[in-house]
């Protein structure tokens, strides 16, 4: 096999890890430990090229996540990569996780009878679906977004964000964000760069890694975690509730 076909193999390997939730540090360690056996810290450290804190913090969250386990030798931690198939219990855990925040989510809003709603994980369900409610958006129409963390999901769509502003432009939907004081020098960005783009300042509001989009006849809530998760909800008539609630809030807020 050749170099080349070895690296296209590896980054399909690293890809998929991030996609699994864990973070660009945990891949590389989680890595360097399958190729390393048992070992110390150090020689972690030495295989990565991390910071030994960055290390550490991974070492952690990986044992949290039951991918890696350590024996104490000679006074000295030892740690080792378990098995990966422990991945298949992780991804199984985090679905449970996402379906029973929608569960929890739909008894607390009340919802009506006739509906319907989907839960996406994972950066390539979260992109597409962000294309399929773009497409099926009416044009002229417009999309409303109440905080969350924005350039999380710029981040999230990578080089496909192109392609998604350039069919938003075509179909001439417009955004207005209701973001945070925090939020400020982002919002004053997208404005620039951002055509039918307008926001305003909710003074007091906490953001943190969720928004709430509010479309014709459709919401969705955006869990910018590892793994990004979107919880959508399909009925008009909560989705024109939101709306007027998106009004009040914007008659409020400040440019």
């Amino acid at each position: 096999m050749s170099k080349i076909v070895d690296k296209n193999e590896n980054d399909g390997i690293i890809d998929d890890l991030k996609l699994l939730g864990l973070g660009e540090k945990e891949v590389g360690v989680y890595m360097a430990l399958l190729r390393l056996g048992e070992v110390g810290s150090s020689k972690i450290v030495k295989k990565t090229g991390l910071h030994g804190q960055f290390v550490y913090n991974a070492l952690d969250s990986l044992e949290q996540k039951n991918l890696v386990g350590h024996v104490i030798k000679h006074g000295r931690k030892k740690f080792s990569a378990k098995n990966p198939r422990v991945l298949e219990r992780l991804a199984e855990h985090q679905k449970r996780i996402a379906q029973g925040v929608a569960e929890k989510l739909n008894r607390l809003m009340v919802l009506p009878q006739e509906q319907e709603y989907e839960v996406f994980q994972g950066k390539e369900s979260y992109i597409t679906h962000e294309f399929e409610l773009l497409e099926k958006a009416e044009e002229e129409s417009e999309l409303l977004i109440i905080g969350g963390s924005g350039d999380e999901f710029f981040k999230n769509m990578g080089e496909e964000i192109k392609q998604y502003e350039k069919l938003r432009i075509r179909k001439k939907i417009k955004v207005r964000y209701i973001g945070s004081q925090d939020q400020l020098e982002y919002l004053a960005n997208n404005v620039k760069n951002r055509q039918l783009f307008e926001y305003k300042i909710l003074p007091g509001l906490f953001t943190g890694m969720v928004n709430t989009n509010v479309w014709a006849n459709a919401i969705g809530f955006n869990m910018f975690g590892e793994p990004v998760t979107s919880f959508i909800i399909y009925n008009p008539v909560l989705a024109g509730s939101y709306k007027q609630f998106f009004e009040t809030l914007w008659k409020l807020a400040k440019k």
